[in-house]
């Protein structure tokens, strides 16, 4: 079973690029993608430039938002002339901010920001960081929010390999299976024609769920149904003990970082594969149809 590159690359995606972690820790990632941002850090090595990781990124996502933390030093590289070139070699295919740890002097932070607002117009914002890092996640979420990071998603879905299945009783009938993906909110499954009837909007009580050895329970209700092939796709929304929309909010919580390591790892796995390709060029992108879910 294989994800496909295309469901991984779809949605707005946020890169951080060189973070400085000690500002913006990576532990901030899984708390906005709780509040329905997609991000990711980028971090600068020896084996593959930033430049080259760009580039990438660029090419593989169809929307993406870059931050480039502009105080981290690297040899022979200047991070104006730098991103000024991806501004001449892309246009607009890429939103583009940068962040910073404060200054001391209010006419430095009036400095940089004539260079990079004003002399290379970026669309994201030239951002200073607070020295407490506490004051950062507030600070942050509200430029993600402010540059529409979300997309049209309210709640973002991990696509599923098979250490993510289901089980459940209905109709005197034992069904279980893989799922194809989940968020915060609903998930799928995918099952051959006749093997489930289920009415559109009918609650199945007591779905037993195991993501990557995170077992939990919840009732769903079908929300949607679709002919693929010759199976069919059932899309479900979580229904709480309450008979409210969504999970439980200790079950919810317990699931947040489960549901994002799935979507990181992915996205992640993708990356890298391109990463060790020397200079991938479209063609190998639009080649590597899936990948290999065996080892995610």
């Amino acid at each position: 079973m294989g994800i496909t590159i295309n469901e991984i690359v779809t949605g707005r995606k946020t890169f951080f690029i060189a973070p400085d972690t000690s500002l913006i820790p990576e532990s901030y990632l899984e708390d906005y993608f709780a509040l329905g941002y997609e991000c990711y850090f980028v971090e600068n090595d020896k084996k593959v430039s930033i430049q080259k990781k760009v580039d990438i990124l660029i090419s593989v996502f169809h929307d993406v938002i870059f931050f480039f933390n502009i105080d981290y030093p690297i040899p022979n590289f200047e991070w104006a002339i730098f991103i000024r070139n991806i501004i001449e070699s892309y246009g607009n295919q890429a939103s583009i901010g940068v962040l910073y740890a404060k200054r001391q002097s209010k006419d430095e932070k009036l400095k940089l920001e004539r260079k990079y607002l004003y002399e290379l117009g970026l669309n994201c914002g030239c951002i200073q960081l607070e020295y407490q890092k506490k004051q950062n996640f507030d600070l942050i979420e509200k430029i993600l929010y402010a540059n529409q990071a979300q997309g049209r998603r309210k709640n973002i879905r991990a696509l599923c390999t098979k250490a993510c299945t289901f089980s459940v009783n209905f109709n005197n009938k034992a069904y279980n299976g893989v799922l194809q993906d989940i968020s915060l909110s609903h998930f799928s499954f995918a099952f051959p024609e006749d093997k489930l009837s289920v009415q559109l909007y009918e609650k199945i009580a007591d779905f037993h769920f195991n993501i990557r050895g995170f077992m939990f329970r919840s009732d769903a209700v079908l929300i949607m149904q679709r002919a693929l092939n010759t199976e069919v796709l059932f899309v479900f929304g979580f229904v709480s003990t309450t008979g409210a929309n969504g999970l439980d909010q200790r079950i919810k919580q317990l699931l947040i970082p489960n549901v994002y390591q799935l979507m990181s790892s992915n996205c992640k796995l993708l990356l890298d594969q391109l990463y060790n390709k020397v200079g991938p060029t479209r063609s190998d992108i639009e080649t590597l149809q899936t990948i290999d879910d065996d080892i995610i």
